[in-house]
């Protein structure tokens, strides 16, 4: 008897992906393929660990991945089960695995390292950052590792009724009127600050990467596949601070600060075309959307009066940006 295939529709970081195989996390979609950024089939195979013809980057924590290329296609490996085969164009991938349901740990991998790179294939512009939405309107979370983005999802999201679009990587798109894609609904946090925001452990499942982080479920409505964003907020986390505040950055300041959170999909340097894609759509988003530094305490106490703040900026519209300093290029 020949077995029926059951095809599942997912939305992640603005793509509509059609998958094989459920997606724990992800958000569901519908069949129409209006509405969306671009699309993704996604196909799942047995298979023998694929080859890489080249190898351009590899990263030496965590995961552990290596991309590279074979046969005209991209490859993407990790310590795990999985070979990530993706089209030039981004709107195919086949993940071969050595046996089936694919390991828990592969599909970490996919939803957390690969996925969010695929878009950019397609055109988005990917930022190590958080992003939410509340009132229609999106906001990105912006720091350095510790500055609170996760955590700041979480209590967001679980005590104020804010979505989730992702806790690590931000998708934008459409630089003239920029939007933000959905991602996972889940949140990965540090033990401390799922204590301090008091959320279950028996519901917190350790990552595979082994970096004592765990990914926590977070119950909220589903998000729209994309979001206007309204504003970027980049974190400041202080032990001195006693309350927290907003201060408007210049286009110049932060267009400094964005760039080293700048995502790459092959970080080896050989694509020029993908960092200036990156950068010139970045400072485009900046010159029409406000940017902001959160200076905020550390202590959870004074989590609903950062949640004020953000809200406000929401509740304002729209703002024009900063000027630009004198001296910027």
């Amino acid at each position: 008897m020949q077995k029926t295939i059951v095809t599942h529709f997912y939305s992640f970081g603005g793509l509509r992906v059609r998958s094989d195989i459920k997606l724990v996390g992800l958000v569901p979609a519908g069949e129409s393929e209006f509405g969306w950024a671009g699309q993704l089939d996604l196909r799942v195979e047995t298979g023998a660990a694929v080859a890489h013809d080249v190898v351009s980057y590899e990263w030496h924590n965590g995961y552990r991945m290596r991309i590279g290329e074979t046969d005209g296609r991209w490859l993407i490996r990790s310590r795990f089960d999985g070979s990530f085969l993706i089209d030039r164009d981004g709107r195919a991938m086949t993940l071969v695995v050595a046996t089936m349901p694919p390991d828990p740990a592969t599909i970490e991998v996919l939803l957390r390292r690969v996925l969010t790179r695929v878009p950019m294939l397609q055109g988005a512009i990917a930022v190590h950052a958080a992003s939410l939405v509340q009132d229609g309107g999106g906001i990105m979370l912006i720091g350095r590792s510790g500055a609170g983005k996760s955590t700041l999802c979480a209590a967001l999201t679980v005590q104020s009724g804010w979505q989730t679009l992702g806790d690590d990587t931000a998708l934008l798109w459409e630089p003239q009127a920029p939007m933000l894609g959905a991602g996972a609904k889940n949140v990965c946090l540090w033990p401390d600050s799922r204590d301090g925001l008091k959320l279950s452990v028996d519901e917190s499942t350790p990552l595979a990467s082994a970096t004592g982080k765990g990914r926590s479920p977070i119950e909220a409505s589903d998000p729209p596949p994309l979001v206007p964003l309204r504003a970027l907020v980049f974190l400041d986390r202080r032990a001195d601070v006693a309350e927290p505040r907003l201060e408007r950055l210049e286009i110049a300041e932060a267009m400094s600060l964005i760039l080293h959170q700048i995502i790459h999909f092959n970080p080896s340097g050989t694509s020029a075309q993908e960092r200036v894609h990156a950068v010139s759509g970045l400072r485009e988003v900046l010159q029409r959307r406000p940017t902001w530094r959160l200076v905020y305490p550390s202590d959870y106490a004074a989590l609903p009066q950062v949640e004020a703040r953000l809200r406000q900026l929401l509740a304002n519209g729209p703002v024009a940006p900063a000027p630009q300093s004198a001296n910027a290029g």
